[in-house]
């Protein structure tokens, strides 16, 4: 005879049998039966110090395996603490789950511990939110939830499970369960009307100085492939924003990388591919443009194109190519090298700088050059952001998480710790400025305890960007041992690539290693961004 599940138990095999494999969160009485039975279905717990950090790590395992991450948190404040990451995830579009604990039905407006009206909070930040009532609906609202998550533009949903009924007899070890929903995979074969396909064709074949702006949708597509195999069948060339970083490598001789306002700027058409024309991309502000071809899963989103073409960022790169043949590109992507290679000779220069306090720029040079090809690079500030986003080439799709619209900061070690777990025995590194470590430092002892090898490289400006509020010298470095972990104070740009070789050596033993780099806050944003 088999044994009777809690519905605790019966929300941990669902999740298995949609194939996660971690589950982010931080224990509490409102959500024990589910972190118990976890292990025991396969699935992996990674309890941190602060449940933001485990809403960041959910997201961050989605941005790292292009899956759906979960996170798991208590009732009350255990929500309230994971909104940010949630209100990240909504601006990103990455999809994942929360499961958050509640208090019973009848405790609510008496005084109960930990009461809320938590479907109201988490509404307004997820595409999707509900709250269970009865036992039987469990499998079925999981299912569902999955679903939401990666239909149409994704992005993050919520479940909460109130007390009493987590811990309610769920029905035996064999019950069955909903298949995983094929949601997305149905979404990936959603091709565009041939006809608009044919005009936006036509559109290029006429274009003088063609080019692509490849977006998110680009990754959730998992259509890397296709926007390759794209570029090379005509000839244009391509520029990636956000999490459509390494869809196509750096250094594909089609890719200018981050460089999009050299190209943009100078383009006749622009065929944008799954991205929101927002501030990550000058706001669709084009006025230059003859024509603006924009193709996307979500049809909201396609209010500033000359021809908007709803369908999935794969499937119609593949109608595309079908359709266009090999353009006359060959100047014109040779002027845009030229202009590519002055601004990689500008940063070069930059990069060797020797002065004291560390220049940004040299100390992003030497990191690079001891990145692995695999390596994931996690930047977390803001005036520091400003040299990491012309520095770090994205060679691999996933090893450059964005930053989200939303414009948090703090969230990095939470994508860190995701990544370390989606890819174990590549390089982490996560690079945060001084006033953005503050916010969830104590999550390297998270790493320590699961023996995720994350080196984390503090850009000291000694203070505050915005506004300019200063943050006095602290030896950031010392909390690596307290997590029997490897730390170095650099001052002098000779001391750098002694201190990386190290850190990365020591944190192949899972241990966390931190470099605290004072740089100079004086140099302005890298002037080598635009060229006339």
């Amino acid at each position: 005879m088999s044994r009777t599940l809690n519905a605790g138990e019966l929300i941990a095999r669902s999740l298995a049998a949609h194939g996660v494999t971690h589950l982010f969160g931080l224990g509490g009485g409102h959500i024990d039966t589910t972190w118990s039975a976890a292990p025991k279905v396969g699935i992996r717990v990674v309890d941190v110090r602060h449940e933001a950090a485990a809403a960041y790590a959910a997201e961050g395992w989605a941005m790292a395996t292009g899956q759906p991450g979960v996170c798991m948190v208590t009732a009350g404040p255990g929500l309230t603490n994971a909104l940010t990451g949630l209100a990240t995830a909504q601006a990103n579009g990455s999809p994942m789950l929360c499961i958050a604990g509640a208090a019973t039905s009848r405790g609510r407006d008496v005084g109960e511990v930990e009461a809320l009206d938590q479907l109201a909070l988490a509404a307004p930040v997820t595409k999707w939110a509900r709250a269970v009532h009865h036992v039987e609906q469990l499998g079925d609202y999981v299912a569902t939830a999955f679903s939401h998550a990666v239909t149409g533009r994704p992005g993050p949903v919520y479940l909460e499970v109130p007390i009493d009924l987590v811990h309610s007899p769920a029905g035996p070890e064999d019950t069955p369960l909903p298949s995983p929903a094929q949601a997305w995979a149905e979404q990936r074969r959603l091709r565009a009307p041939d006809n608009l396909v044919r005009e936006a064709a036509a559109m290029l074949g006429r274009a003088r100085r063609p080019a692509v702006l490849a977006g998110s949708g680009v990754f959730w597509s998992d259509a890397g492939a296709q926007l390759q195999e794209f570029a090379e069948h005509t000839g244009i060339p391509v520029v990636t924003r956000q999490q459509g970083r390494g869809t196509i490598s750096d250094d594909h001789p089609l890719c200018f990388g981050r460089d999009w306002q050299n190209v943009v700027a100078r383009a006749d058409v622009l065929l944008v591919v799954g991205t929101q024309l927002g501030h990550f991309a000058g706001y669709g502000h084009y006025p230059h443009l003859e024509q603006l071809i924009q193709v996307d899963i979500d049809p909201t989103n396609l209010n500033k194109a000359t021809l908007g073409i709803v369908g999935d960022a794969g499937a119609v790169l593949d109608q595309l190519a079908h359709e266009t043949g090999r353009l006359d590109t060959d100047d014109w992507v040779s002027g845009l090298r030229q202009r590519a290679e002055a601004i990689t000779a500008s940063k070069a220069a930059m990069g060797r700088s020797e002065t004291v306090p560390i220049h940004p720029m040299r100390l992003c040079a030497e990191i690079s050059s001891q990145l692995e090809p695999d390596a994931t690079v996690i930047t977390d500030g803001s005036n520091m952001l400003m040299w990491t986003n012309v520095a770090f080439e994205a060679r691999l799709p996933g090893r450059q998480p964005s930053m989200s619209p939303l414009g948090n900061i703090g969230h990095g070690i939470g994508y860190a710790l995701a990544a370390a777990c989606a890819r174990p025995g590549s390089q982490v590194l996560w690079v945060v400025g001084d006033g953005s470590f503050g916010f969830h430092a104590m999550e390297l002892d998270t790493a320590a305890r699961h023996h995720l090898p994350i080196v984390t490289v503090i850009v000291n400006n000694g203070g505050w960007s915005a506004g300019w509020v200063p943050l006095k010298e602290r030896h950031y470095e010392r909390m690596a041992g307290a997590f029997d972990g490897f730390g170095a104070l650099v001052e002098k740009p000779e001391q750098i690539a002694d201190a990386l070789s190290r850190a990365f050596e020591h944190g192949r033993s899972g241990a966390p290693a931190i470099l605290n780099v004072l740089v100079d806050p004086t140099p302005e944003y890298f002037p080598g961004r635009f060229l006339e």
